[in-house]
């Protein structure tokens, strides 16, 4: 179910990218997210890309004649229908998406952008599976997770299931199960010794 935000004031496009083609180009290939720019009846007059790359994904997962997914069309058209149903201009709207064969789960987040002629919508996608993975070598360092623990906390932190953890490291689910266990005895024993140090700070 994609989120709703309401405002009456698109977005410029000119605060959004440089005028200037080529810093447009450079701007949009650098973005850390996934960026495509469509006009209201779905073509796409840009794109960056990890943009392209994304919709590729997608499109293996969810198959489509169209050149645009139809999970990144669904968001646009709420924005589109929106503007010609209530009074108040629906600018932004996202949704969730997850892709079965990499596990990746991707955020869709459209707005509309003011250009001098016609109004554009902008998509962001945000692979929300790459800051997960950055957590989990995080936690990894914070709670000195074993190799092996390491390993299936990554796994479990970007939504694998059990199984799905123990087939992709061929072992066994009880192992998934022990390491799992071992991992949160650390996080609760890292909690405790760092209220436990707060506390005494306080005192």
């Amino acid at each position: 179910m994609p989120w709703l935000k309401y405002s009456n004031h698109p977005v410029p496009l000119s605060e959004i990218i440089p005028t200037k083609s080529s810093l447009e180009n450079s701007f949009l290939d650098s973005w850390i997210d996934g960026i495509l720019i469509l006009t209201e009846t779905g073509k796409c007059i840009h794109s960056n890309n990890l943009g392209k790359s994304l919709c590729d994904r997608i499109a293996q997962d969810y198959p489509s004649t169209d050149l645009i997914p139809q999970e990144i069309w669904h968001t646009c058209q709420i924005l589109i229908h929106n503007r010609q149903g209530l009074p108040r201009h629906l600018i932004i709207a996202e949704s969730e998406l997850k892709l079965k064969r990499s596990h990746e789960h991707i955020r869709i987040r459209a707005r509309w952008l003011n250009n001098t002629t016609d109004p554009h919508i902008l998509v962001i996608l945000e692979n929300q599976t790459q800051s997960r993975q950055t957590l989990a070598i995080t936690e990894t360092i914070k709670y000195k997770l074993s190799p092996r623990e390491a390993d299936v906390w990554s796994l479990h932190r970007i939504g694998y299931t059990y199984q799905e953890i123990a087939a992709e490291l061929h072992i066994a689910l009880n192992t998934v199960k022990k390491h799992m266990k071992n991992t949160y005895a650390k996080q609760q024993l890292f909690t405790m010794i760092d209220e436990s140090y707060t506390d005494e700070l306080a005192g």
